[in-house]
């Protein structure tokens, strides 16, 4: 009898990626994509605009002020730019808490739902709406988690500038020397701030889609924080993975479709790619929960 000798060599096997993942769960309704889908990124696309246009807004105001003036007329004007701030830090408070993210959140779940391959209607859309309660804690949460560490930057951001004004100035260095090593100076404090706010966004970003998840039995809000919280532990590369592949698609569809396909396929991928994303993370979160 002859021997066989098996050469089979088993190799070590990996878990997929996050974004492999997301992609598999995704593929089918990106072939064609859906009403439903389409819509959802036009719409995300005009709640992104609306803080854009606040902030290109609030910065050609600022760039038309004079500068001329003397140091009583330098005082008025410094304090009208800062109501002016002020009226357009509360205005756009407003429409991100009662318009933006439920809007928002309202779009990923249309995405969530063709997904799953269910039928979406308007109602969706306006999901954040009938939990007004939990979602408008939510969207404090968010907003605020991201506002401290940003407003905490800016005061570090005063006291360094002037210390390092002063000390230039001591030093003899021109004005634009001092400018220069201020604004310098002022940025690499700035970015562990940055990296702060960001983290916290994403860790909390699911618990938007959570509270209206017909699936999570209506979750309040400190509820689908913590869920979000979850999903996301040990999840940073492979999140920044998925966000800089998102991006790219944005880009790529842009080019490629000569504008219009941003609306036809860019941004149906887009939703797509957040509502896989936790879809995916929700199915890893759940044996730990369960436990």
């Amino acid at each position: 009898m002859a021997l066989q000798i098996n050469t089979t060599i088993n190799l070590p096997t990996h878990p997929p990626t996050l974004l492999r993942e997301i992609q598999d769960r995704i593929g089918g309704v990106l072939v064609r994509p859906s009403a439903p889908l389409i819509w959802a990124g036009a719409i995300v696309a005009v709640m992104m605009a609306i803080p854009l246009v606040g902030a290109i807004d609030a910065l050609v105001a600022q760039s038309r002020a004079p500068t001329d003036l003397s140091l009583e007329a330098s005082i008025a004007e410094l304090t009208g730019q800062l109501a002016d701030t002020i009226n357009h830090l509360v205005i756009g408070m407003v429409l991100l808490v009662f318009v933006v993210v439920p809007l928002s959140y309202g779009a990923a779940l249309m995405g969530v739902r063709a997904i799953r391959g269910e039928a979406s209607s308007a109602r969706d859309l306006f999901a954040g709406y009938l939990r007004p309660l939990s979602f408008s804690i939510f969207s404090l949460v968010l907003i605020v988690s991201a506002a401290i560490p940003l407003i905490v930057w800016l005061i570090v951001a005063i006291i360094v500038a002037v210390i390092v004004g002063v000390l230039a100035a001591l030093g003899g260095d021109d004005s634009t020397a001092q400018v220069t090593m201020i604004t310098t100076t002022i940025i690499i404090v700035g970015l562990p701030f940055i990296f702060l706010a960001l983290y916290l966004q994403v860790r909390l970003f699911y618990g938007g889609i959570a509270i209206i998840d017909p699936r999570a039995a209506g979750a309040g809000a400190m509820t689908a924080l913590s869920h979000s919280w979850r999903m996301t532990r040990r999840q940073n590369s492979a999140l920044s993975s998925v966000a800089s592949y998102a991006t790219w698609v944005l880009i790529r569809s842009t080019v490629g479709g000569y504008g219009i396909g941003l609306f036809t396929r860019g941004l149906p991928e887009f939703v797509a790619l957040f509502s896989g994303s936790y879809e995916v993370l929700s199915e890893r979160a759940r044996p730990q929960e369960q436990c």
